[in-house]
Order: C-alpha cells, then structure tokens, then sequence
C-alpha cells in the first residue's frame, strides 16, 4: 500500500501545481488567452470571465490536492477519504470545465488523474483499518476465561 500512497501524492502534487498555476493566469488574465482560452466559449454559461473559474481552480483543486498530499504524508488515518474528496472535487471540476469551455486536453488528463484518484482512494480505504471505539470491547475480550454456558446446562443421558 506504501507504493499506492506515493502514486496518490504524485498526482495530488502534480495536480496541485497546474491548478495553482493554470488559477494564477486565469486571475490574472480573465479572458483566457494566456491559456489559450477564448472569452467566447463561456457564453451561454454563468461565467462572465476566468476569473472565478481561477479561483475555483485554486481552492478546489490547488489547495486541497496540497493539503490531500500533506494529510497522506503524515499518514493519518482519515487520507484515504482526503484522497478521495479531492478525487470528486477534481471531476467535478472536469464536468464544470466540460460544460463552460468546451473539449480541452487538459479536461482528458484531469478527467483520468480524477478516476484514478477515486479508484486509488478507495482502495486505500478498503484496506484501511479504523477502530471505531478503542475502549470498547468484545465480551470474549473482557472475560477470556468465560466459555459458552450452552453444553453446561443440557441434560445428559435423557433424550
């Protein structure tokens, strides 16, 4: 599981530097040009310029695929639900992108960098082992020498 952890903090820092950057100069430049983007693929939308997709980007993405990887890297005991919030922020992001600017490349590599995310994510969850209540106690715990009262109470040689 060691190897799974570091592919998932792999692609939360990859993740974490394009959204940061590619937020960067959606902010810096709302219409998208530097990108590559045209003003006119977000008619029809909400969205009035890139600059709030920037900061969406920042946040959701950036962010917390930072915060995802720092929460793996200390290893508690919850990076497997982390890793797989961001895997769903991140596809959201993708369906959001999809539907405001039209096909992109970059829509294909975060599309698969979000499933394998959700995938990872829940292996590492299927495999994590989370004590509930670390008080709390099996009644064959608490008394290991009590056995099971069933054959002392039958009736022999009567049938």
């Amino acid at each position: 599981m060691k190897s799974v952890r570091k592919l998932c903090i792999a692609i939360l820092i990859v993740t974490a530097i394009a959204a940061i950057v590619g937020g960067v100069m959606l902010i810096k430049d709302d219409t998208g040009r530097s990108l590559q983007l045209s003003i006119d693929d977000l008619k029809g939308s909400f969205f009035t310029d890139y600059n709030l997709i920037g900061w969406i980007l920042i946040i959701a993405v950036g962010i917390f695929s930072t915060v995802s990887a720092v929460v793996i890297l200390l290893h508690h005991k919850l990076y497997p639900y982390f890793i797989l919030i961001q895997g769903l922020l991140l596809a959201l992001f993708v369906v959001l992108e999809y539907y405001t600017i039209s096909y992109q490349l970059s829509e294909v590599v975060f599309g698969f960098m979000a499933i394998a995310l959700l995938l990872l994510g829940n292996l590492l969850r299927k495999n994590l082992k989370v004590i509930v209540n670390p008080t709390e106690q099996s009644s064959a715990e608490k008394h290991p020498h009590k056995k099971s009262h069933y054959h002392k109470h039958r009736k022999r040689g009567h049938s």
